[in-house]
């Protein structure tokens, strides 16, 4: 349904209940009533829309109730000033909405900044104190570590690098779509190839379970971020689940990749609210992370026109991406 459409209906229905309660209804209330869908337009749609949705209801008001009913004549001067105030009213509203929802950003980015380095000062100091320790042990002469001994700080460094690593990318993947600077670059996307690439790089230590449509056709999207996407989906599932089951298949719209996982499930309320920016479930204690895969998969399904949703049975938790066959972009 296009967005114009519902404040047309209820002028429609507006009008009818006018026209029908006429005789009960005085002029001004049928005016006043006649400003309701004007008022709706203009805080729920742009000023062009609202225009439009004015001077329809102005026409309506003017046609079945200002003397001579049934014509667009207007005898009195004082009835022209009236739809003037009324289509006046619908912009000022409607600008004053705009405003409200800009500050409404600002005040999100503010809250976004605030949680963003929150969370930065808190999850980088564990990887950092980790490398800073390992590479002070392989520092000191002082100590005779044996071959052993030196692959087990090396090994702490590069795990520690690698946490910091993920952190960033997923920050700066994240700042770049709250930005609008990421662009989709279409082209001919292969899900099970790109579900392949991405299953590849998750560092996991049991093999998920597969389960992939025979025909699974080819999508518009563009490829490194929906690869993007479906790695931080296996990640999260790799990271919380000890069993893992991915399935791909058609639905009437494209494309759907369920990710599911048991071991450590969160309860069904929050599941739903797993995709947001910053969720830290009641399942990831002690787990390192800042909630912002989730939302990076979702913002980038979003992008091509498609969605990212999560839930849990109490039993398993799924990640599902829907993607359409042709992308926004």
């Amino acid at each position: 349904m296009y967005p114009i459409i519902p404040p047309f209906l209820l002028l429609i229905v507006l009008s009818l209940l006018s026209k029908l309660f006429s005789e009960e209804l005085q002029l001004v209330n049928i005016g006043m009533i006649h400003l309701i869908p004007i008022l709706y337009a203009a805080m729920r749609l742009g000023r062009r829309d609202t225009l439009i949705v004015s001077v329809a209801s102005v026409l309506s008001f003017n046609f079945f109730f200002i003397p001579p009913t049934f014509t667009f004549t207007v005898h009195d001067i004082r009835y022209v000033f009236s739809f003037a105030i009324m289509i006046a009213v619908g912009q000022i509203v409607s600008w004053l909405s705009e405003r409200a929802s800009i500050a409404k950003e600002l005040e999100t980015s503010e809250r976004l900044q605030e949680t963003l380095l929150g969370s930065l000062s808190h999850e980088l100091r564990t990887p950092l104190a980790a490398i800073m320790g390992a590479s002070s042990g392989l520092l000191t002469e002082e100590l005779d570590l044996n071959t052993e001994q030196k692959k087990e700080l090396y090994r702490t460094i590069d795990e520690g690098a690698s946490r910091m690593r993920r952190l960033i990318d997923n920050l700066l993947d994240t700042a770049r779509l709250q930005s609008g600077v990421l662009k989709l670059k279409l082209q001919e996307c292969d899900i099970p190839e790109l579900l392949g690439s991405a299953l590849s790089k998750t560092e996991h230590t049991f093999p998920a379970t597969l389960s992939i449509h025979e025909k699974i056709a080819s999508i518009q999207g563009d490829a490194v971020l929906i690869e993007q996407a479906l790695f931080n989906l296996l990640e999260n599932a790799f990271k919380y689940g000890d069993a893992v089951n991915v399935s791909v298949e058609h639905d009437p719209q494209g494309v759907v990749v369920r990710i599911c996982n048991t071991g450590s499930i969160p309860p069904a309320h929050e599941a739903s609210m797993a995709w947001k920016a910053f969720s830290r479930l009641s399942n990831v204690q002690g787990v390192a992370g800042i909630g912002l895969g989730l939302y990076v998969a979702y913002r980038i399904a979003a992008m091509h026109g498609g969605s990212v949703s999560t839930m849990s049975d109490g039993v398993q938790f799924c990640a599902t991406m829907q993607l359409p066959l042709r992308g926004d972009g």
